[in-house]
């Protein structure tokens, strides 16, 4: 089965302990395999099968806190899981 590749830029920065959080959780969805994580950059790259599994994924990054750079949210999320 044919797999997608994501590359996501996320609005906000994290540190490697917050990498690892968002990893796991991200690796939790099914599917979804390959999961790098570049803190330096705001960039979380990973592979997909499904469509949905990529929208379950971009769901969670915002639920995080990390919602990707091209996103527009109206209402005020936690500004990100990292305070370190």
């Amino acid at each position: 089965m044919k797999s997608g590749f994501a590359t996501v830029h996320v609005k906000n920065t994290f540190c490697r302990k917050c990498a690892t959080v968002i990893k796991k959780e991200l690796l939790n969805i099914m599917d979804i395999t390959n999961v790098y994580m570049y803190p330096m950059d705001s960039l979380v790259v990973f592979n997909f099968v499904k469509a949905n599994e990529l929208s379950t994924a971009l769901n969670l990054l915002t639920d995080l806190g990390y919602p990707p750079k091209e996103d527009l949210i109206k209402k005020i999320r936690p500004t990100s899981l990292c305070n370190c």
